[in-house]
């Protein structure tokens, strides 16, 4: 990990219930993207929501927990999501490129929160559903719940407020 100056004021852990709460609303957004893509489908099959659904093991789950997880401050820590103890039970510290990891987190994100929402809309070009226009308005609305306000909150107690590449907080 690199020596980085924290800010002294942000959680040495966070509590368990944020952990789970933010893990909740996480999954929740990701099942909405994944049910409102649903009807993209090939002989029958949910191909779009199912490559979302494995883009997201891996990449997230298993890429940005080596490259991002595995070098943070947080390592085998209680982060805002409890990774930091995932990449602890998957990777030993610093196994990963933390460098590569900031720009691997910068294309996945955006294409995780804005693929469903181009996908949903052309579905509904295809065929009109009342289910997946009422999912389209959830996952925008959710989106930017998520990104614009939530996610600050979780920044604002982060030892790396500061520093983090990723921190949504540093004013």
């Amino acid at each position: 990990m690199l020596e980085l100056e924290l800010y002294t004021e942000g959680w040495e852990e966070f509590p368990k219930w944020w952990v789970f709460l933010e893990n909740l609303q996480f999954l929740l957004y990701w099942a909405v993207g994944f049910v409102g893509m649903y009807w993209l489908q090939a002989d029958g099959l949910p191909v779009v929501s199912i490559l979302y659904a494995a883009f997201i093991v891996v990449v997230v789950g298993i890429v940005l927990k080596k490259h991002n997880c595995a070098t943070c401050y947080y390592y085998d820590k209680w982060c805002h999501l409890g990774w930091g103890k995932l990449a602890a039970k998957m990777f030993e510290r610093d196994a990963g490129n933390r460098k590569l990891g900031m720009k691997i987190a910068n294309v996945v994100y955006p294409l995780i929160a804005f693929g469903p929402l181009a996908a949903m809309v052309i579905s509904l070009i295809l065929k009109f559903r009342v289910i997946v226009l009422g999912c389209l308005i959830v996952y925008f609305f959710w989106g930017i719940l998520q990104f614009a306000i939530l996610r600050k909150e979780g920044c604002r107690r982060c030892k790396l407020r500061y520093v983090c590449e990723g921190s949504a907080a540093k004013k």
